[in-house]
Parts: structure tokens; C-alpha cells; sequence
């Protein structure tokens, strides 16, 4: 059994099997936190007419207790399949074939996932999503580094004041209003960890009228199975803006002043050649007009107007959940990232708070359409 890869929580190997050929093992590092029994289950609920889009599971063994970590076995992905990130950033596709390739995952998404819900799960909702944000800033505050920082209250970022991630969690559980906007119009089935690095592309294909696509690795980055789809369309976002590859890459710039309160001068070098594919924010762009426009994502986006809303909340607990995980050159960068993000969407419920006390309700979202732009 050959060592593939190793990621934050599992590892991949490649390995011979007499009646499958070639076949590839995840198994998670530890029992402990490992979201990879959920993966599974994940993957065996999925209908018959989705099972061309994901993975097989060959065989799995969950947590058992006696020291064994679960794992599972699916088909190897051969030369034929590449990253949809690898054939975006080499620029070796015009774009409107890679905007075809963007829009056949959200389609599958849209018409094939999102429609599952789970309407038991509501009401709790809110509460799981602020434990997520709590036990995220709860493990940050313990890393030396972030041990005077995290309990600052305020920062200033860019000469902006920014609230900190302790006062914004009290805050956030103080205001029903809040609480009410963390609540999307129905609790579906969700992804999870979707950008195009967990999308394969079957290479053949580019020559057909709809491309084949198969999505991997769901649920892997803040463990949830079932929630809003905003945070799958958050995490997909944050890789098509270039700011999760910036922070990966190292692409950015911290300068720390001296003032009462911790500044920052922070800066993300998106124009860099590494980025280039996505700097003019094209893709972006189409990304968003996607959302706006297609007939597939109408059924999903209609029922839930305020749902832009929430995709800041997403990016930031995105952000934040890495910070112990990262090397310590980018731990401070998504902190900052993540407290950005999440300062921006407390701003915007206060901001549609106000609006709606002064207006009558209009029904339109708090985050117009320019937002995904």
C-alpha cells in the first residue's frame, strides 16, 4: 500500500485490488475529530441518479473501538481526471469552457443535493452555527500566538475599527435579529468543502456538450453534512476570488503597528502571476451572474432571498477554522481574513435591521447581485 498524499485529517493510499484494479484508501489520522464516518454516510445516502457525480465507496469500516480508524475505498481517478483548480489557474481552457465546468457543479448541486432537506433541524440551526464559530475562535485563543490578540476588543484593520471575534460572538448570541439571520429558509444537504480543488474533470469529456464532473471529499472542512447552501457557495467563492489561494500561497502582506488597540495593515497580492487566471475577477463575476440568472439555481436561491447575505458569515468560519491548523506563516492571515468576513456580516443584518425599521419589507435581499461580483 503506497502513501498518496497526506492532508490535515487523513491520508490517501494507492493499492491493488484483485477484483477493483487500482484503488485509493482514505483513512482519517485519528478517531478524534475526524469527520470521515460522516463522509461515508454522506456518500451511501446519495440517490442512484447522483452516483456518477461522486465517488464509489467499494467498502468502508467506521469507528469500531478498538483502535482501527475508519476509512473507505473508491475507484482510483487515472491520468484522464485533473483538478478543476489545475485546468483554471493553467489557463489551458478559454473561458467560456471553464465557466461550462463551474456551471455543471453547481447544476449538480443545485437540481441534485441542495434539493434534500431536513426540516427536523431548523429551529437548532442557528445554535449549531454559533458553536461551530465558538469552538473555532475557542481553539485559536489557546495557540500561543493568538493568546493576547484574540482577547483584544477591537483591532484596527486597514484604518478600519473592527469588532473582535470574542465581542462578536457575544453580540451574535445577545440579537434575535442575528440569530435570525443565521437561519436559512430550509436546512438541505450540503457539500461542505466545495471549490474546484475537490472537483475532478474527466479530460475526454471536454469534447462533449456536458462535460463529466465527479465531486470529492465532502464535509471535510467544518464538518457539516446539513445546513445552508450558502456555505457551499462561500467556499467556492473564496477560491474563485483568489483569497484562499493567496493565504495558501503565502500571496500577502502583514504589517503590525504599535497603537492602543493590535493594527494591522494587511494586504492580499491577487495580482500576482501565480494568480493570474483570477485577478481580473472575471470568473468571479460569472460565478455570481450564475447564481442570478440560471434556471437550476432558481428553485434553491428564490425560496431564500436573504441567502448572500450569509455567505460572509460562511467565508469567515472558513477562514477561522483553519487558523490551527495552517503553518504559522498563515495562521495570522486567516484570522484577519476571518474577522473581516465576519465584522462584514454583522454589519449587514444591523444594516438590513435598520432598513427594515424604516421601511416596509420590499422582499429583496440585504446583498444585492453586485455582491458576488
Amino acid at each position: 500500500m503506497q502513501l498518496l498524499r497526506e492532508g490535515y485529517h487523513e491520508k490517501l493510499f494507492l493499492f491493488i485490488d484483485e477484483q477493483e484494479g487500482l484503488v485509493v484508501r482514505k483513512q482519517a489520522k485519528s478517531e478524534r475529530g475526524s469527520t470521515l464516518a460522516m463522509e461515508i454516510t454522506w456518500l451511501e445516502e446519495l440517490p442512484p441518479s447522483l452516483h456518477r457525480y461522486f465517488p464509489r465507496v467499494i467498502r468502508s469500516e467506521r469507528a469500531n473501538g478498538n483502535g482501527g480508524m475508519p476509512f473507505y475505498d473508491m475507484p482510483y481517478f487515472g491520468r484522464d481526471w485533473v483538478m478543476l483548480s489545475e485546468l483554471i489557474l493553467a489557463q489551458t481552457r478559454d473561458h467560456k469552457s471553464v465557466l461550462s465546468l463551474i456551471a455543471q457543479v453547481l447544476r449538480v448541486m443545485f437540481e441534485g443535493v441542495f434539493p434534500t432537506t431536513y426540516s427536523e433541524e431548523a429551529c437548532a440551526y442557528p445554535e449549531t452555527v454559533v458553536l461551530l464559530f465558538e469552538r473555532s475562535i475557542q481553539s485559536i485563543a489557546r495557540m500561543p500566538a493568538f493568546s493576547s490578540l484574540v482577547f483584544s476588543d477591537t483591532l484596527l484593520l486597514n484604518g478600519e475599527q473592527q469588532r473582535n471575534v470574542f465581542p462578536l460572538l457575544e453580540f451574535i448570541k445577545s440579537r434575535n435579529d442575528i440569530q435570525d439571520a443565521l437561519r436559512p429558509a430550509a436546512i438541505r444537504k450540503v457539500h461542505g468543502d466545495l471549490y474546484p480543488e475537490n472537483v475532478l474533470v474527466y479530460l475526454p469529456s471536454l469534447r462533449w456538450a456536458v462535460p463529466r464532473v465527479m465531486l470529492i471529499d465532502p464535509i471535510a472542512a467544518i464538518g457539516l453534512s446539513r445546513g445552508d447552501f450558502a456555505m457551499d457557495v462561500a467556499k467556492f467563492r473564496s477560491w474563485l476570488s483568489a483569497e484562499l489561494l493567496a493565504l495558501r500561497l503565502g500571496l500577502f502582506s502583514i504589517r503590525q503597528q504599535h497603537s492602543p488597540h493590535p493594527t494591522f495593515r494587511f494586504h492580499l497580492h491577487i495580482h500576482d502571476a501565480h494568480l493570474r487566471a483570477l485577478s481580473d475577477g472575471r470568473l468571479l463575476h460569472e460565478f455570481g451572474h450564475l447564481l442570478d440568472t440560471a434556471a437550476w439555481a432558481r428553485d434553491v436561491c428564490d425560496a431564500d432571498p436573504q441567502w448572500w447575505q450569509r455567505v460572509s458569515l460562511y467565508e469567515s468560519i472558513y477562514a477561522l477554522s483553519m487558523v490551527p491548523f495552517v503553518p504559522p506563516s498563515q495562521s495570522l492571515g486567516r484570522f484577519l481574513v476571518g474577522v473581516q468576513h465576519l465584522n462584514a456580516f454583522v454589519r449587514s443584518v444591523e444594516n438590513a435591521h435598520t432598513t427594515n425599521m424604516n421601511q416596509s419589507g420590499t422582499g429583496r435581499s440585504a446583498f444585492p447581485a453586485s455582491y458576488g461580483q
